[in-house]
């Protein structure tokens, strides 16, 4: 049985880094980005765009009210 070498090829290969496009405005890009994100939940969890949509909003409303981190000034004292 010959040994496939296929494996330890994958394994040294380097994700690809996203690259930005010439002529695109960051604005456009982060639009790409959002419909990209967009589409990857519909297809994942088996909704509709406009679902998906929702779920992007709904976690950022979220995000806003209750961030992640907190930094040193939000302890909330004085």
């Amino acid at each position: 049985m010959a040994k496939s070498t296929g494996g330890s090829a994958r394994a040294r290969r380097k994700p690809l880094e996203p690259k930005q496009s010439l002529g695109k405005s960051s604005d456009e890009l982060a639009l790409m980005k959002l419909h990209a994100a967009q589409e990857i939940l519909a297809e994942v969890f088996g909704i509709s765009l406009a679902e998906a949509e929702e779920m992007i909003k709904q976690r950022s409303r979220e995000r806003m009210l209750w961030p992640e981190r907190f930094s040193a000034g939000d302890s909330g004292d004085g």
